[in-house]
């Protein structure tokens, strides 16, 4: 007997979801399933992975920040390993790791990690993330930075407006138990919900929603904060 599809999952229905994502991304994202054993009990769980991604975004300096008001003029995520990329960057620190246009402007390296972890509260998907400049790992940049940096200038006022304290928070990772950031998971419900009635015919099960329930979630929120799908998965 089929469920009726909710914009609602159980731990179960979010396993078989990213599991399901991760076979639509394999050969265009380097996604990874995790698995972790929850505090006091024996049950192992899971999460996705996408680990030390360059972002790479064009800064003003200073001097043009004054003359013209201006932090960051364009922003490009690769979805590059920086691992296979270290011994190119070692090379480049003597220059700061900064490309310099002749308008002043230079290009900025982040190191970025995205999890897509489960929230027993809100019942959904929730993406944690964390940036770091790749000269620099110590500490993650700071909120102003992930706005500047990640968040597309189109999206910035929504974002910053959004809730009571804005799209993006900073709390200890629920597995990690470290300070990252999260997209706030408030509207989930409500965005999943908009997705359902629109595809009504599509997902006339829960089974046929959870096929494209990560990748339908994440072509909004990830958008927000520069991580796009390709074309072939957002189409699917």
């Amino acid at each position: 007997m089929t469920s009726s599809p909710s914009a609602r999952l159980s731990y179960t229905d979010f396993e078989i979801a990213i599991k399901t994502f991760l076979d639509q991304v394999n050969g265009h994202l380097p996604w990874t399933f995790c698995e972790y054993k929850e505090p006091r009990s024996e049950s192992s769980r899971g999460y996705l992975a996408l680990s030390h991604l360059q972002h790479t975004h064009k800064v003003a300096d200073a001097e043009n920040n004054e003359e013209n008001g201006s932090t960051n003029t364009s922003t490009d995520l690769q979805l590059l390993d920086l691992a296979s990329i270290g011994d190119d960057l070692e090379d480049e620190e003597d220059e700061s790791q900064l490309s310099v246009s002749k308008d002043g402007a230079h290009d900025e390296f982040l190191s970025v990690s995205y999890h897509i972890v489960f929230s027993p509260s809100y019942q959904v998907p929730v993406l944690y993330f964390n940036a770091f400049k790749s000269n620099d790992e110590s500490a993650p940049v700071g909120l102003e930075h992930i706005y500047q940096s990640l968040v597309p200038h189109e999206w910035r006022d929504t974002v910053r407006n959004a809730g009571l304290s804005g799209g993006i928070s900073q709390q200890d990772h629920p597995i990690f138990n470290i300070p990252y950031y999260y997209m706030h998971p408030c509207e989930t419900v409500s965005l999943m919900e908009t997705v359902l009635k629109a595809n009504q015919n599509r997902f006339d099960s829960q089974e046929a929603f959870l096929k494209s329930y990560i990748a339908a979630w994440l072509s909004f929120t990830g958008q927000a904060i520069g991580l796009s799908l390709p074309i072939e998965i957002a189409r699917e």
